[in-house]
């Protein structure tokens, strides 16, 4: 009788929900668990005809267990390794026998279980022994490549130990204090470490090949300041950078400023007044009769002529009342400011017998000043007058006396100006004409700080012919005693700025040149073997201004031996190694698996499930998506927790009690199947 079956499929289904439950039961406790849901269905038979009517059902039938993918509760780990999941997306796992080499990248695994550790061999695997995938790292572990194939896409961590390498490159960058002693030629004292004769010092950690530390000492000596010349021309104002200077750009060879730059004359002038109206020739009317501190000047031919701070190049060539004509046509706004300097003096001198030293007359003499340029007529030769005794001038510098004696000498009056660039440096400078590409030389003074530098104790460039700069000089002093110590470089200032790193390069933003030096050792250890240690040490980021000393940057290249100190993993999935030495290293990044379809995939034990026909495949792509962490669809993972199961036991109790109620309903009605057969045999017998 078909009641028999009907209320046996009962029988049979219920028992099957309940051993869901059941099992639901036992799993509320297993990480990344997905609770189970039995799904029962009626059964009815047809006739062939479409017009008959429905027999009677059946009974039940079974169309399998549906496991719902909702996210379960994250609770927090101890282990960096263990992962959860917080979104959608799975694990990747491939299953091996104990070792990567017998991995098949065919039989890929998914889970939400992110209970993970490393084996014997650096992999990362789950509490079955699954190999977790994921992206794989550069060869030098800095970056993470695009690349799941390599190595079947398993995950290893790196070597406990990282082998040291030797510095290349240190930058030190110090901020010096310019109202520090200076170190004079005239009071001859040489540098001494073990003295009180240098300004400050600094130390730095730095590590040879085999990852031993040394120590780089470096000293900071400031001493006579010089002179700098800077030539304004058509492309700006042009320097000739440090002797210990190395363009960043090849071919450059010297420092040139904006031409944009500013030069600001200080020095008061003669006399000013204001343009009464706008002109463009050789007449200029002014608004009122030049003056000085509210009194008139009588200005007289060859004075030179500022319109608005700068030089305009003309000279005064006669003055009535407000009305004043100049040597040559210039342009003046009206209301323009007026200022009026000290004309040049041109002369034939007699030169000396030393090139140091000319001949004027006594009127002459008496218009000259110390500070004046010497000009000839091949232009400005850089000299300027040092001092007048009488007739006879003393010069700032040799200018060869066949060049005197056959040529007229202009005296310039030196200006005291200010140069400011477009990035707000300011130099103080001083030449006879603030006009631009003028050819003027104009010049500056420049502090100057030697610098000496040891390694373990022992000196460049100072007894051990094994350790020696590329910029090895005499230093500026060597003291009534010399002590044979050599400067590894000898920095400049102008504004408190190196003068190598003052223009930058408008593109990448790094310094046209740098200061810097190539030291070099030979190091021994303790077995007697030696190894060269080259540094190439950058001392351009050092300023001088007036505040206590003080390093702004100190780096190097090298390293000591590193030794594995923790791992971590971030939420987009990637794992990182860090060393004891700050040094980090990518191990890779995991990789997550999306299913359009989640319920299709089939539980396969052990936390894990395989791909079906209804979720789609890797290789098929469909329905799929294989990507990272916290991109698209995909979730982000958290370290040092776990996804707790989505069973809710509550629930689950409560629908143990309903199936057990529809068993025994169901054996019920086997039972008055039961009785039915009986009564009808005994009708029969």
């Amino acid at each position: 009788m078909s009641n028999i079956a009907t209320a046996l499929s009962g029988l049979q289904n219920v028992s099957l929900a309940i051993d869901t439950a059941s099992n639901n039961i036992a799993n509320a406790n297993t990480i990344g668990y997905k609770s189970g849901e039995y799904v029962f269905a009626t059964q009815f038979l047809n006739g062939s005809n479409s017009s008959d009517q429905p027999a009677t059902g059946q009974g039940s039938q079974s169309l399998g267990v549906r496991r719902p993918m909702t996210q379960g509760a994250i609770t927090n780990s101890a282990n960096p390794l263990d992962l959860a999941i917080s979104g959608k997306g799975m694990f990747r796992l491939l299953q091996g026998s104990g070792s990567a080499e017998t991995v098949d990248p065919s039989a890929v695994y998914y889970s939400r279980n992110g209970q993970f550790g490393v084996d014997k061999n650096g992999y990362i695997v789950n509490e079955n022994g699954m190999f977790l995938t994921g992206y794989q790292p550069s060869l030098d572990g800095n970056q993470i490549t695009d690349d799941l194939i390599k190595n079947n896409g398993l995950l290893r961590m790196p070597d406990s130990n990282l082998p040291g390498n030797a510095t290349s490159n240190s930058t030190l960058s110090a901020m010096l204090d310019s109202t520090g002693t200076a170190f004079t030629k005239t009071a001859n004292i040489s540098f001494d470490p073990t003295q009180a004769t240098y300004n400050n010092k600094t130390t730095q950690t730095v590590f040879d090949n085999s990852g031993n530390s040394h120590t780089l000492e470096v000293y900071y000596r400031r001493i006579n300041d010089s002179t700098l010349s800077i030539t304004s021309g058509s492309s700006g104002y042009t320097y000739t950078p440090s002797t210990a200077s190395s363009p960043n750009t090849l071919g450059t060879s010297s420092v040139t400023l904006n031409k944009e730059s500013v030069l600001r004359v200080n020095t008061s002038p003669v006399a000013s007044t204001l343009a009464s109206a706008a002109s463009t020739s050789t007449s200029i009317a002014l608004t009122a009769v030049p003056s000085n501190a509210g009194s008139s000047v009588t200005l007289t031919s060859g004075m030179k002529i500022f319109i608005n701070g700068v030089d305009s190049g003309a000279t005064v060539s006669s003055i009535s009342g407000t009305a004043l004509t100049a040597s040559g046509n210039v342009t003046v706004p009206s209301g323009a400011a007026l200022s009026f300097y000290n004309g040049d003096l041109t002369k034939s001198v007699t030169a000396a017998t030393s090139a140091t030293t000319l001949t004027v007359s006594s009127p002459e003499a008496s218009k000259l000043a110390v500070g004046d340029k010497v000009y000839l007529t091949t232009g400005d030769t850089g000299v300027t007058i040092a001092s007048i005794s009488g007739t006879t001038i003393t010069l700032s510098g040799a200018i060869s006396s066949t060049a005197l004696s056959s040529a007229s000498v202009t005296f310039k009056h030196a200006l005291s100006m200010t140069l400011i660039t477009p990035e707000g440096t300011e130099i103080p400078v001083t030449g006879a004409t603030n006009k631009k590409t003028s050819g003027e030389v104009l010049t500056t003074t420049t502090s100057q700080v030697e610098v000496y530098a040891s390694i373990d104790g022992n000196f460049y460039d100072y007894q051990d012919s094994s350790k020696f700069s590329d910029r090895a000089a005499n230093p500026d002093t060597q003291g009534a005693n010399g002590t044979g110590y050599k400067t590894v470089a000898k920095l400049s200032f102008m504004g408190g700025q190196n003068i190598d790193s003052i223009v930058k390069d408008s593109l990448s933003g790094d310094s046209m040149f740098k200061t810097n030096t190539k030291l070099t050792s030979r190091l021994t250890n303790q077995a007697g073997g030696s190894s060269d240690l080259i540094i190439n040490l950058d001392l351009s980021g050092t300023q001088l201004h007036a505040g206590p000393f003080q390093i702004t940057k100190s780096t190097q290249d090298g390293e000591a031996v590193a030794r594995l100190t923790n791992v971590t993993v971030d939420n987009a999935g990637r794992i990182v190694g860090v060393y004891g030495t700050g040094k980090q290293q990518f191990i890779g990044q995991v990789a997550m698996v999306s299913f359009d379809n989640e319920e299709g995939l089939i539980p396969v034990g052990k936390n894990a499930f395989a791909a079906s026909n209804m979720t789609g495949t890797e290789q098929d792509g469909t329905g799929v998506t294989v990507g990272r962490a916290g991109t698209g669809v995909l979730g982000e993972i958290r370290s040092q927790a776990l996804e707790s199961s989505n069973v809710d036991l509550a629930n689950e109790l409560v629908r143990l009690m309903i199936l057990q109620r529809s068993y025994s309903a169901n054996s019920q009605s086997l039972k008055a199947v039961d009785q039915t057969l009986r009564d009808t045999l005994q009708m029969v017998g």
